[in-house]
């Protein structure tokens, strides 16, 4: 773990961004997630994972700048509750979330940059000014994304679902 980087604040206690998924589980392990109602799947508070290259990805994911997958997987700690976190693919034990992201795709952004602001404050209480600011900046791209893609520049709004090799029509 480098220096801009923190452990987890749900480890800690502290309030950290969720965004609701429909997860079932098998041995108290994740098999299944989904957006949408699935069979034998209950609604369970994921939380945002809290490194950069991850909320870069699930930042891109929901304003539409990629068509990556979200994965779910364990938090990690040894816990009773066995809190799950978003991830990306390739993460050990990850189960992919199915169904469309666009229902969620504004919620997940703006999750997304509360859990950007989070870490600035982590930063911010910890004496690093300079990691702060640069999570800042960060938080401030997801935003000015997130309001791209709802003016219709992102992937999904210009190909109208239709592969475009990333040419805007």
């Amino acid at each position: 773990m480098t220096r801009g980087e923190i452990r987890h604040p749900a480890l800690t206690g502290e309030p950290w961004p969720v965004i609701g998924v429909r997860v079932r589980r098998e041995d108290s392990s994740p098999r299944a997630a989904s957006w949408r109602p699935a069979p034998h799947a209950a609604l369970e508070d994921v939380l945002l994972p809290c490194t950069w290259p991850e909320l870069e990805r699930l930042a891109e994911i929901a304003t539409g700048l990629t068509r990556a997958r979200v994965y779910i997987t364990d938090l990690g700690a040894a816990e009773p509750d066995r809190r799950l976190v978003l991830c990306l693919r390739g993460a050990p034990g990850a189960v992919q979330v199915e169904g469309p992201l666009t229902p969620v795709a504004e919620v997940l952004t703006a999750r997304t940059r509360a859990a950007t602001l989070g870490v600035v404050a982590i930063h911010r209480k910890a004496g690093r000014p300079e990691e702060a600011q640069l999570w800042r900046a960060r938080a401030r791209r997801i935003l000015k994304d997130g309001r791209a893609a709802r003016r219709g520049r992102s992937v999904r709004a210009a190909s109208a679902g239709l592969p475009t090799l990333g040419k805007r029509p």
